[in-house]
């Protein structure tokens, strides 16, 4: 889950005092103003340290992001999360066992992407956190069309999936699209990205006396960004699975079946359309 936002709930709690208050007030005003600048500069100064000292360039894609959570503290973060789902898909009576054809299927196909992330070298960018990661895959009995990786290589697929992927090489682009965003390190990114999101909405909120920037930085920020990760995941996958002697040209298949029926325009969906997915995917062939 992201990082709780009590910093901001804390700071809202202040009263803000107008212009037109008794005694003072204008010189109170203009005295917080001075404050809230110096403080503003002081934070953008800060950033740029903190952006250049832990700014990591993701492999393949060559793009650099702030990650401010080390691998360690990732994975740890991680094996809870999975620890605390396979209890409860347990206890559910929904976790499929290690011998049903789903599960067996699912590792033996997520192992044979996963190994090639041993070997990234030749990538550039930051590939030391791949070093030792414990991948494991599970199946979920679930109608639900889902799959997600949590930190440290946990990779969790819902049987849904299964009505509509046609071939092993179509499973092999979703397994290879959530490998993909453990390389890119996404979750770490999406951490840091809602903590610097709260540290700018406190800012805006003793600027502006009011919580008006939720909107605008999920319209221009949020959003963007995870649509920018998911084609990252997708650009990665597709050149792991064609490593691992998957056919890539059934990549784009997958993600035309699997993002197929979008009913809200692109600016405002977390995943890019399906259309979009399979152009990019396409347009990558030759390099896979």
């Amino acid at each position: 889950p992201p990082p709780s936002s009590s910093l901001f709930s804390f700071l809202s709690g202040y009263t803000h005092f107008s212009r037109t208050g008794r005694g003072g007030s204008l010189s109170s005003s203009a005295s917080s103003n001075r404050l809230l600048y110096g403080a503003a500069a002081a934070v953008a100064s800060g950033g740029t340290l903190v952006y250049l000292g832990y700014s990591e360039t993701i492999p393949y894609t060559k793009r650099t992001h702030l990650v401010l959570i080390s691998p360690e503290q990732e994975r740890k973060l991680g094996a809870k999360m999975y620890r605390d789902l396979l209890s409860q898909q347990r206890r559910s009576g929904k976790l499929l066992p290690s011998h049903h054809k789903l599960t067996r299927i699912v590792r033996k196909v997520g192992s044979k992407v996963a190994k090639e992330t041993e070997a990234l070298s030749d990538w550039g960018g930051q590939v030391s956190h791949m070093r030792d990661m414990k991948w494991e895959f599970n199946v979920i009995n679930s109608d639900e069309v889902n799959a997600f990786v949590l930190p440290g290589g946990k990779v969790i697929v819902y049987a849904g999936l299964f009505k509509v992927l046609k071939s092993e090489e179509e499973l092999a682009m979703v397994m290879a699209h959530e490998i993909g965003h453990a390389v890119a390190r996404h979750s770490a990114e999406k951490i840091t990205q809602q903590m610097t999101m709260t540290v700018l909405r406190t800012l805006l909120f003793l600027a502006l006396g009011a919580d008006i920037a939720s909107t605008p930085l999920v319209l221009g920020l949020q959003l963007p960004y995870s649509r920018l990760a998911e084609n990252e995941a997708d650009a990665i996958g597709l050149q792991l699975m064609a490593r691992a002697c998957f056919d890539p040209s059934h990549g784009p298949k997958a993600m035309e079946r699997l993002s197929a029926g979008n009913s809200i325009p692109e600016y405002l969906s977390t995943h890019p359309h399906s259309a979009t997915r399979s152009k990019q995917l396409r347009n990558q062939l030759p390099d896979a």
